[in-house]
Order: structure tokens, then C-alpha cells, then sequence
């Protein structure tokens, strides 16, 4: 008899926690998928974001679902580990490596020193928006791309599916910022990453601090607002602290790729990757989904809070173009700079999301 698949073990995320703490990993090597009684093959699933975040609502529950429901006719089985319980955001990588977890988001921004260019879906002034952006980071990650053979392989990491989140914005208070100049000398909050070298460029003062505590730091005036999306900040109520947000200054993205250990996928029969890659795809078009409804409720309950939204229009669009150009290009240059093909990079993501937009077009 196939046992339950959905279980959440808080115990063992803290006994996997302890023993990746204590260096008992390093030493063993990886821990890796463990086998039930019944011989099926079973799986964790390391999450970073509550249930309710548009990623969780259309991309990972749909993908947790398929294999609870697919996986065990081809011996495969899961445990699920919610936001948090086996690490942040920025422990995902070596919690696929280490073998704690076998698929995790990983976000690109924040393991900047692990995977420089893996963001570059980030750059400002690239995606249209977060459904073509999403395919097109995935397409320019697969095997025998620049990306993936130089970057994500030597580090053990697949990816499934990608979640993008788009039309990053300057949401500030005080006097509304319509054109880039207006933001110099103004002390905006930043993700990192490719965010922080737009807030540099606009000649404003980045502050580095976590989204949780931005509503505080507002209240305070201890800053003057951030670059991010309306998808982040809707789950603050940051729209009761700020006074603008522009509309359509296209600053960049947030990339985060679901992804899967590569030594853990090597193990897997065919007959489990093609499972695993159908759970992919339902998240890959149920993700994209969820952040387009998302983006679109926050940007209404900004409205209704009184937010003023400063739309970019055909006047002020080629000002906020001329921030992107050289943001992607010194990106490019400073992988360069380090030996990394940034510029092979950011030229296959073109390629991909030109791909992807007659793709789109032709459904």
C-alpha cells in the first residue's frame, strides 16, 4: 500500500538543519532522497515562501500536487518542508548541494556571489512581462546553454521552472518621482543584485534591509521608499506608508528558479524525470498566472489606498530606457571583468526572449 505523500516533519527539518549546522553533511557527503519501506524513492521539498505568496499559490502547490498524485506510479514519493523550516532563500543552494532537500527556489539576487549570472533576467528594460520573461530564463538554463554548462551545473543546480517577477518600480513618499534624474540623492531601499545597480545609476543611496521591516523604516522617514514590485509589497501594506509609485518604469525583475539537485536528478529513471518534468510544467504555466493576477490586484489596491501612481508615458519612456542600457551592459562587463561570459549570457537571453515572444504570439 502506497502511504500518504503530504506530510510535514518538523522534526526532521530541525534534526536536518542541526546536523547541516554541525558540519556532520560535509563530512558524509550528500544526504540525498531516502528509501520507504515499500521501496519508493522519496523526495523533500524545501519551500522559502508562506502559502499564500502568488509563487506558492501558482507554482509550488500545483507542483507538489502533481507528484503526490503521479509520482508513486513511478515509485516516487514527497515530503514537503514549509517557508522556512529548512533555511532562507539564501541557503537553497547549498541545501541542494548538501542533499538536505532535493528541489528548492532558488533566487539568483540573493546568492549573487554563487550564481553572478544567473540574474539576468533581473536587468531592467528586458522582459515584457513576467510570462515570456519566466519561459525565456528557463529556456537560457537548459543543458547546453551558457548558463547552465558554466554557471548552474558546476554547482549542482537544475532548474524546473521559473518564477519572474516583473515590473520592478520605484513606491516612495514625498515628492513623486516622474522622470530618473528625480530620484538622485534620495535614500532607496534595494533587493540586491541587478537592483542594486539601478538605485546606483539614478544617483539615489541604496539601503539594503529586509521587505518586513520597510513599512517601519517609511513610517520613520529612516528611508525614502524602494525598487521593487507591486507583487512584494502588496503583502505588507506598504500602500498605507507611500505616497507614489511609478507605473511602467520597467527596472528590472525578480527571478526565483524552482529547481532540483543535479546528482538527485541523475539518480531518477526516466519514468521519474518525465513525471517530475510534467509537475514542472503545470507550475511553470500555473506560476505565471498567479503573479500576472497578482500584479494587477496590487496595483488596484494601491489605487484604493491612495497611492499616486506616476505612469511612464511615451515622453518619459525613452529617459527610463536610457537607465537600462548601460545597467545590462556594465552587468555584461563586469562578468567579463572576472573571467565569466556575461556578454555570451545576457546575448542567449535575447535570443530566448525574442524565442518566446513569436512563441506567445503563435498560441
Amino acid at each position: 500500500m502506497i502511504r500518504p505523500s503530504f506530510r510535514r516533519r518538523r522534526w526532521a527539518a530541525a534534526s536536518l538543519a542541526v546536523a547541516l549546522a554541525s558540519g556532520v553533511l560535509v563530512g558524509c557527503g550528500q544526504v540525498g532522497p531516502h528509501t520507504a519501506e515499500d521501496g519508493t524513492t522519496v523526495l523533500r521539498i524545501g519551500d522559502s515562501f508562506p502559502a499564500s505568496h502568488p509563487i506558492d499559490v501558482g507554482g509550488v502547490i500545483p507542483f507538489r500536487e502533481y507528484l503526490e498524485q503521479n509520482g508513486p506510479e513511478v515509485g516516487l514519493d514527497v515530503e514537503y518542508f514549509a517557508n522556512g523550516q529548512m533555511g532562507e532563500q539564501g541557503d537553497m543552494p547549498t541545501l541542494l548541494r548538501k542533499g538536505v532537500v532535493d528541489f528548492a527556489p532558488v533566487s539568483p539576487a540573493y546568492v549573487g556571489t554563487e550564481l553572478p549570472m544567473s540574474n539576468v533576467g533581473d536587468l531592467p528594460g528586458l522582459v515584457p512581462d513576467g510570462c515570456t520573461g519566466a519561459d525565456a530564463v528557463l529556456d537560457a538554463m537548459q543543458p547546453g546553454k551558457t548558463l547552465f554548462e558554466e554557471e548552474l551545473k558546476p554547482h549542482g543546480v537544475r532548474p524546473l521552472w521559473v518564477a519572474l517577477v516583473p515590473d520592478y518600480e520605484i513606491l516612495g513618499t514625498k515628492r513623486p518621482i516622474e522622470r530618473p534624474q528625480q530620484a538622485a540623492g534620495r535614500l532607496i531601499r534595494s533587493t540586491g543584485g541587478v537592483a542594486d545597480r539601478v538605485v546606483d545609476h539614478v544617483g539615489a543611496s541604496g539601503v539594503s534591509m529586509p521587505l518586513g521591516e520597510l513599512f517601519e523604516a517609511i513610517s520613520r522617514d529612516t528611508v525614502d521608499g524602494t525598487i521593487a514590485s507591486p507583487v512584494s509589497i502588496a503583502s505588507y501594506k506598504l500602500g498605507e506608508v507611500l505616497d507614489f509609485a511609478t507605473v511602467g518604469a520597467r527596472l528590472g525583475s525578480f527571478t526565483v528558479t524552482f529547481s532540483v539537485s543535479e546528482g538527485i536528478w541523475q539518480q531518477l529513471d526516466p519514468e521519474q524525470q518525465r513525471v517530475v518534468r510534467e509537475a514542472a510544467e503545470v507550475a511553470q504555466r500555473g506560476v505565471c498566472r498567479s503573479l500576472t493576477k497578482a500584479g494587477g490586484n496590487a496595483v488596484e489596491e494601491m489605487r484604493r489606498q491612495g497611492v499616486e501612481l506616476v505612469e511612464v508615458g511615451p515622453e518619459q519612456r525613452p529617459e527610463w530606457d536610457a537607465v537600462a542600457e548601460p545597467v545590462q551592459q556594465n552587468w555584461a562587463a563586469d562578468l567579463e571583468s572576472i573571467g565569466l561570459p556575461g556578454r555570451r549570457v545576457l546575448a542567449e537571453f535575447e535570443q530566448s526572449l525574442a524565442t518566446q515572444a513569436r512563441q506567445g504570439e503563435s498560441r
